[in-house]
C-alpha cells in the first residue's frame, strides 16, 4: 500500500512540472506576441539618408576638359574625371627619377635647326616663342639640345658618372650625383622631345636678356622654367637656368601665376597639392 502511495506521488509532481513547464512556455510565446504587435505600432519614422562618398563627389566643380585650366580659388581642387583627363596629356607628362618613360615611346618629331629635332605637336609654339624674341631684338638665342634618344642619354649619363669617379667617388655616389644634373635615359624629359636647352647649357644663361625675357614671356608660348633654383629639393635636379619645358599656354600660365614647378602642378591637379 504504501509502494502505490510513493508511486502515485511521483506520478502527481511529474504532472505539475510540465504543467508549469507548459505554462511558462505559453507565457512566453505571449510576451513575444504582445512585442511584436507593439513593434508594428511603434515603428520609427525613415530617418533621411547620409550621402555617400559618391555622391558628393558628384557635386564637385571639375577643372574643364581639354587643354583649358582655370583657377577660380585658392582650395586644393577635387579628384574628378576630367583632372585624370588633363594628367593624361601627352604635354604634361611627368618624366623624373621616380616616373620614367618606356623606351618604346619615340615622339613624332620635326627638326628645329641642324639636325635639333622637337616634339612635332610643340614645335611651332617654340619657332613662334624664338621668332619673338629675334623682334624684341634678342638675336643671341638658340637650340643647343632638345630631343635625345634613349641612347644618347645614356651615353651622356655615363660619361658624368666616370667625371665622378675620377674624383674619387664610389659607383653609387657617382650615379647619384649624375643623376642631380644629367638624368639616367628613360627619366629625361629629354626622352619626350619636350624640353629645350638654349645656348651653351650653362648657368651663365641667366645674366643675357634671352633669360630675362624668357622669365617674362615664356608661359604666354606654353614653357616653363622646368628646374628652378628654389625647386630644387622638388624636382631633384639642380637650378637648370637654360632648360625650358613645354607643357601648353595654359598649364603654363597657371604655373607661372602659381609659383609651381611641375610635380607641384601635378600634384595640384590630382588634389593633393594646396595653393
Amino acid at each position: 500500500m504504501a509502494k502505490r502511495r510513493i508511486v502515485n506521488k511521483k506520478k502527481f509532481i511529474r504532472g505539475i512540472t510540465i504543467l508549469l513547464i507548459g505554462f511558462i512556455l505559453i507565457i512566453l510565446l505571449l510576451v513575444m506576441m504582445i512585442k511584436g504587435i507593439i513593434s508594428l505600432f511603434t515603428k520609427p519614422k525613415d530617418q533621411p539618408n547620409e550621402p555617400t562618398t559618391s555622391q558628393t563627389s558628384n557635386q564637385e566643380e571639375p577643372i574643364p576638359k581639354g587643354n583649358t585650366v582655370t583657377v577660380a580659388s585658392t582650395t586644393t581642387p577635387q579628384k574628378t574625371d576630367e583632372n585624370d583627363e588633363i594628367l593624361s596629356q601627352w604635354n604634361l607628362k611627368l618624366v623624373n627619377k621616380d616616373h620614367s618613360v618606356d623606351r618604346s615611346y619615340v615622339p613624332e618629331l620635326a627638326e628645329i635647326d641642324d639636325g635639333i629635332q622637337f616634339d612635332k605637336r610643340a614645335i611651332s609654339h617654340l619657332k613662334e616663342m624664338i621668332n619673338a624674341m629675334y623682334k624684341a631684338d634678342i638675336t643671341k638665342i638658340w637650340v643647343q639640345s632638345a630631343y635625345r634618344s634613349y641612347d644618347k642619354q645614356e651615353e651622356l649619363f655615363n660619361r658624368k658618372v666616370e667625371e665622378y669617379k675620377k674624383q674619387g667617388k664610389k659607383q653609387e655616389e657617382a650615379e647619384n650625383l649624375a643623376q642631380t644634373i644629367v638624368q639616367r635615359p628613360e627619366m629625361s624629359e629629354h626622352n619626350l622631345g619636350l624640353a629645350a636647352d638654349f645656348n651653351t647649357v650653362t648657368n651663365e644663361f641667366e645674366e643675357t636678356k634671352a633669360f630675362e625675357w624668357l622669365q617674362k614671356n615664356a608661359h604666354n608660348y606654353g614653357f616653363i622654367l622646368r628646374y628652378p633654383k628654389d625647386k630644387q629639393d622638388i624636382t631633384g635636379i639642380t637650378y637648370e637656368s637654360w632648360h625650358w619645358r613645354y607643357v601648353g599656354k595654359e598649364h603654363a600660365k597657371v604655373m607661372k601665376e602659381k609659383g609651381y614647378c611641375l610635380e607641384e602642378y601635378i600634384n595640384y591637379l590630382k588634389g593633393v597639392q594646396e595653393v
